[in-house]
């Protein structure tokens, strides 16, 4: 069996080296299967393909004329691969030495993902001490996505596809996806087989981005709530679309939105109301949504429920300069924390 893990850069040079590392790590001589690294670089202007030159032949390369943005890369890695399973990698993360080993066992028949926990890092790659995501959610996760739109996932690096669930969908249409690409195979996967937690995290996620990180925004694409909120929008949409063009699956309007969502969503319209993407919400409708939602979520504790419930009051009735403090928190292992220190508090 050959497992690929395909690199996507794009003026990634200062992290790209360790990115590499990690994947040639993977291929030990007791993992039972072949691996193959091809690295795809989107027109990178810095010192990338310096760094990709170092490895010779233990990796394969794909240089693009210009920037295309994420999907280009992606498309470009997939149709050059030739795993049974597929990792997208991203150039600024990691994983772990014995990833591929310990996913291993877990590929059984029907099985469409394998997904992990990553561990969060900072920009130089010293462990923050907290993971993401809050919540992995395993099994048929069909019925989720089509209440929320969305299911319990990490990103990119953290999910590894058989590749019969997800070459359908390829190539990825460039300009929808220049950013977020990873949503697609993460969503539509699913409806080719169950997903499997692996055990523990299996890999890094670096967060590069201080000014991301100061507002309580997650990852490193967008500094303000509203327009992840709109990035997420259209992740949705657009992914479902392409759901019911190629497998003529329709899924209506997810009817709720994801606790993690509405976190989002309660912190843009405090802190920036000029630029909050949804002009009809209130403190009663966030609060009425947030209970539906944590309702028909799984995976929370009774007591996690109402820590989230009073978080989420909390950043609607505290001043402005409050709300834009508690941003912060609002990132899975801090929430966990905050929850777990609350429900001790309560017992």
């Amino acid at each position: 069996m050959r497992i690929s893990i395909l690199i996507n850069n794009f003026n990634y040079a200062r992290y790209l080296g360790a990115a590499i590392d990690s994947a040639l790590a993977q291929a030990s001589p007791s993992l039972g299967a072949e691996v193959e690294v091809i690295v795809c670089d989107d027109a990178s202007t810095d010192r990338s393909q310096a760094v990709m030159a170092r490895y010779g032949s233990r990796i394969q390369t794909w240089h693009s004329p210009d920037n295309r943005g994420q999907a280009s890369a992606m498309n470009a890695g997939l149709a050059r691969s030739t795993g049974e399973w597929v990792l997208f990698l991203d150039a600024d993360d990691l994983l772990a030495p014995d990833a591929l080993a310990t996913c291993l066992p877990l590929m059984a028949e029907g099985v469409a993902k394998i997904q992990f926990q990553l561990q969060c890092i900072t920009e130089a790659g010293r462990p923050m001490g907290r993971q993401i995501p809050y919540l992995l959610h395993d099994g048929d996760v069909r019925p989720l996505i089509e209440r929320f739109g969305t299911y319990g996932s990490p990103p990119s690096s953290g999910n590894l596809y058989r590749r019969s669930a997800i070459a359908r969908y390829f190539p990825l249409d460039e300009a929808a996806w220049r950013r977020a690409a990873d949503t697609p195979p993460i969503l539509l996967s699913a409806f080719h087989g169950r997903i499997v937690n692996a055990p523990r995290p299996l890999g890094s996620y670096r967060i590069h981005s201080s000014a991301n990180r100061a507002r309580g925004c997650f990852g490193n694409i967008s500094a303000r709530h509203g327009d992840m909120l709109r990035i997420e929008a259209h992740r949705r949409a657009t992914t479902l679309a392409l759901l019911a063009r190629v497998d003529g699956i329709d899924v209506a309007s997810p009817p709720l939105h994801a606790p993690w969502n509405l976190r989002s969503r309660a912190l843009s319209l405090r802190t920036e109301p000029e630029r909050h993407p949804y002009p009809a919400d209130t403190l009663a409708s966030l609060m009425r949504m947030q209970a539906d939602s944590l309702a028909a979520c799984p995976g929370y504790t009774w007591s996690e429920r109402r820590a989230a419930q009073l978080w989420l009051l909390a950043v609607l009735l505290v001043p402005t300069s409050w709300a834009a403090h508690m941003a912060i928190s609002n990132t899975s292992s801090r929430i966990r924390r905050w929850f777990r220190q609350l429900r001790a508090h309560l017992a």
